[in-house]
């Protein structure tokens, strides 16, 4: 598929049909399911959602992670105030390996997956994104997880909502 974005989910077990997956672990060590992004155009599974393309490398190291998501049937827009200053927190900060934020659709945000690794681990337990919505921090195995350039600047959402934040160019179109 191309496009500029695929789907990401936390599942109990490693996917069978997934573009690739690893495994991922809890700050103890214990088993915390596998992390998995899927290319296709349709949906995977109920909790999937979009996130940046250029995310995906299966050739990327281990690396540490926060997820952000909502609680269940909570649905905050991007708009919001607190979504709207944890980006711009991201942009004033040091960029980490990659951040993306998660959509089910083109307004709302629904989480974001912060990722880094070497000395940028421990800044994960300030992710300005779990200010808007619980975190956890998360082990992930390698071939998954790649580096994103950071972007010059927050995106409109008006042009081009329907892709996950960050992303720093419009469409070939």
């Amino acid at each position: 598929m191309t496009g500029s974005w695929h789907w990401l989910a936390l599942v109990d077990e490693a996917p069978a049909h997934a573009s690739a997956s690893a495994p991922t672990t809890g700050p103890d060590g214990s088993p915390a399911g596998h992390l998995a992004i899927w290319t296709q155009r349709a949906k995977p599974t109920r909790d999937a959602r979009r996130v940046d393309a250029r995310l995906l490398d299966r050739a990327g190291a281990e690396a540490s992670v926060s997820l952000v998501r909502p609680p269940a049937g909570v649905r905050l827009l991007f708009d919001d105030l607190a979504v709207q200053q944890a980006r711009r927190a991201v942009l004033a900060a040091a960029p980490f390996d990659a951040v993306t934020t998660l959509l089910s659709d083109a307004s709302h945000f629904e989480g974001a997956l912060t990722v880094a690794r070497g000395r940028d681990v421990r800044r994960l337990a300030d992710d300005p994104f779990a200010r808007v919505f619980p975190a956890r921090v998360l082990r992930v195995g390698a071939g998954l997880l790649g580096r994103i350039p950071a972007p010059a600047g927050p995106v409109i959402e008006r042009y081009g909502s329907a892709r996950p934040w960050p992303w720093d160019r419009f469409g070939d179109a």
